[in-house]
């Protein structure tokens, strides 16, 4: 959807000059500059107005408002048990804990990306709901169910059983160029199908402390609550941005929100869809951005990144980085800054060789490193309310060797707890993120598979023994 927005105008404007008297003029005031045409662009406001128009008409259709039903369960505590002189205990019906339920309801925005009911919108829109419910532009409803999330990235994906939908264009976030006008398409505060206007105002930001991986566009477009999820779309209508959140000291739009770039949305979206998670690359080092002082001290460009240490078993120790290197580019492309080479690792798959360039003890050297990947990352069984069926709420996925060792456990086999629930059974059995499953029904088990089997052969209940923080302790996992 080309178009032309700005209108060439010619303006006669007179322009001052420093002359020197013509040749032959012995004096006298120099003659007058002549005129200068100049031609400058001005825009039409009412073709700008139009154009946000057709925008708003083509992505509208694309844009869903999403709402999440959780339910909360709260236990209010006893008060001191009293005694009575006479036996018994006449006021035990004021000293009994008892539980209390209520449900809290979510609002968020999403972007429907296939015909057949895919949508894409932010992990923390959908994560730990029962239920969750799509709002079309027509005001038709769908129950959603969850196909995956990744709280690394703050990118989720919820599939509704529909036909014939419009998908949004999705564009190129890395075309962006600050200054560059974009609209915000989305439900604040419930108010669907709203359309803000603004500019990028900021390419790259890192450092919110949102999510692990962090490249955000900033922009000036209005983002409230509810907007979440939505499309930050440019003047073609394209999608170049995931709306997520915003900076303010009062809750409200104060001129800064992010967005998370559509390149890296894809990425997880498209891992999501095909296998259910994400597959990111691990190169397995700690790093440090090279400052001025260390620039010095390493002879090395800023914004490389600095090796400050190796992991055992890692990628980096298999292709020979030591601490100390500096990695100044990738696959020749300079390495700008250290969420710049992070985010550029985690962007490729699992296997990828890459070329690195180093600088050690003062010497230029290739290596030659194979991704791994990410600890954290990989299959994961995620069962949730939002998915169907009766489930305990809980995210598992098999343990590896260095996840065990960083979490000090030794035990050689089990299963990890990567999230769990507020309202579901698991976290009423007492279960936290971290946990290590030892046995279910006093059986060893060390793939979510065996889990999954033994807790839907348990009956009304299963036995866990589960491993926290170094010791071991036998939780009631109550399935009814």
């Amino acid at each position: 959807m080309s178009r032309t927005l700005f209108f060439a105008v010619a303006a006669i404007l007179p322009v001052s000059q420093a002359c020197a008297s013509p040749a032959g003029d012995t004096g006298g005031t120099a003659a007058p500059a002549a005129p200068e045409t100049v031609y400058v662009e001005v825009f039409d406001p009412a073709a700008l107005g139009r154009a946000f128009s057709e925008i708003a008409g083509k992505v509208g259709p694309s844009v869903v408002t999403i709402t999440s039903r959780t339910t909360m369960r709260i236990t209010t505590p006893s008060f001191p048990p009293l005694i009575s002189p006479f036996g018994g205990d006449p006021w035990q019906w004021f000293g009994q804990p008892h539980e209390q339920e209520y449900v809290r309801e979510g609002l968020g925005s999403g972007v429907i990306v296939t015909g057949d009911g895919y949508i894409v919108t932010n992990n923390h829109v959908v994560s730990g709901a029962d239920q969750l419910e799509v709002i079309l532009q027509d005001g038709s409803t769908f129950p959603a169910t969850l196909v995956g999330g990744d709280d690394r990235s703050d990118i989720a994906v919820v599939k509704i059983e529909a036909d014939s939908l419009t998908p949004v264009q999705i564009g190129d976030s890395d075309s962006l160029h600050v200054g560059e006008i974009v609209l915000a398409v989305g439900s604040p505060f419930a108010l669907t199908q709203t359309v803000t206007q603004g500019i990028v105002s900021y390419l790259g930001r890192s450092g919110v402390g949102l999510a692990d991986f962090e490249n955000y566009i900033q922009t000036d477009a209005a983002i409230n609550p509810g907007n979440s999820g939505g499309a930050l779309v440019d003047l073609e209508g394209r999608l170049v941005g995931i709306n997520t959140a915003i900076a303010s000291r009062s809750g409200g739009y104060e001129g800064v929100g992010f967005a998370i770039p559509v390149n890296l949305a894809r990425i997880v979206m498209d891992d999501l869809i095909g296998q259910g998670y994400v597959s990111r690359g691990w190169l397995g080092i700690m790093l440090q951005e090279v400052n001025s002082g260390l620039a010095g001290e390493f002879s090395a460009p800023m914004g490389s990144v600095l090796v400050s240490d190796v992991e055992e078993g890692s990628p980096a120790e298999d292709c020979g980085l030591r601490t100390g290197d500096v990695i100044t580019a990738i696959d020749g492309q300079q390495v700008t800054s250290a969420s710049w080479f992070r985010n550029r690792i985690a962007a490729m798959d699992p296997g990828t060789k890459v070329t690195l360039s180093v600088l050690r003890e003062g010497r230029t050297l290739t290596v030659e490193a194979e991704l791994g990947l990410a600890p954290g990352d990989g299959p994961n069984e995620t069962e949730t309310a939002a998915t169907g069926g009766s489930n305990p709420g809980w995210t598992l996925r098999n343990l590896d060797g260095r996840t065990a060792a960083s979490l000090g456990y030794e035990g050689g086999y089990g299963v990890l707890v990567t999230g769990v629930e507020p309202a579901g059974r698991a976290a009423e059995a007492g279960l936290a993120q971290g946990d290590v499953i030892v046995e279910v029904d006093r059986t060893p088990v060390s793939e979510v598979d065996e889990v999954r089997r033994l807790v839907a052969a348990s009956g009304s209940e299963a036995l866990l023994l589960v491993w926290r923080e170094g010791r071991t302790r036998f939780l009631v996992l109550d399935l009814d």
